[in-house]
């Protein structure tokens, strides 16, 4: 016999996937979370569809209580990506590669990383709009946000944090700064929980 299914609301969904719930009424018309429509006109999303748009986006979450630290790189340059990689790969941080500058914005909402690393010189797109989009979102509002760019000058310095980074690192940079950054903002993010 079939047991009741428990329906969502879209807060209750929201609550469960740690989003806001435009956020879910968004991907609900996108087509991505199945739902019906009470006869008031509200959505209500059975506990199984929830399940199965978590599970296609991985939203699940695994381990983060035992310090399972997630950093997101978003970085067009493959032999950066690998340096950081190798970097924060052997101090044991859990990484969220990202090289098109689109994706961010999804990615970062689906998995909500400790820290996103961001480039702000990419082809294609403007790091200080993927920034500001960052801080826009309620899901990702909270999220440090570190620089690591070519850009040195003063007033694009200035520009970094005036469109939301936490912090700014310049390329070519040295390890052990880097590292000391990447912890002093991860140490932040836990203060915030």
């Amino acid at each position: 016999m079939d047991r009741e299914q428990k329906a969502y609301t879209t807060f209750e969904a929201a609550k469960v996937c740690h989003v806001t719930h435009h956020s879910i009424k968004n991907w609900i018309k996108q087509g991505l979370i199945k739902a019906s429509r009470t006869p008031g006109g509200h959505y209500r999303i059975l506990e199984k569809d929830l399940d199965i748009f978590r599970e296609q986006f991985d939203m699940f979450p695994r381990d983060k209580g035992f310090g399972h630290r997630q950093i997101m790189i978003v970085d067009d340059d493959p032999d950066a990506l690998a340096l950081m990689e190798r970097i924060l790969g052997d101090e044991g941080y859990e990484l969220i590669k990202v090289s098109n500058a689109t994706e961010v914005g999804l990615r970062a909402a689906q998995t909500t990383p400790d820290l996103i690393l961001l480039d702000f010189l990419m082809p294609e797109i403007n790091g200080f709009d993927v920034c500001r989009a960052l801080r826009n979102n309620e899901a990702t509002r909270n999220i440090p946000i570190m620089a690591v760019t070519c850009l040195d000058k003063e007033q694009d310095i200035e520009r970094v944090f005036a469109c939301g980074a936490d912090d700014y690192l310049a390329k070519p940079f040295k390890v052990d700064l880097f590292l000391a950054k990447v912890r002093e903002l991860m140490s932040r993010k836990v203060g915030k929980e």
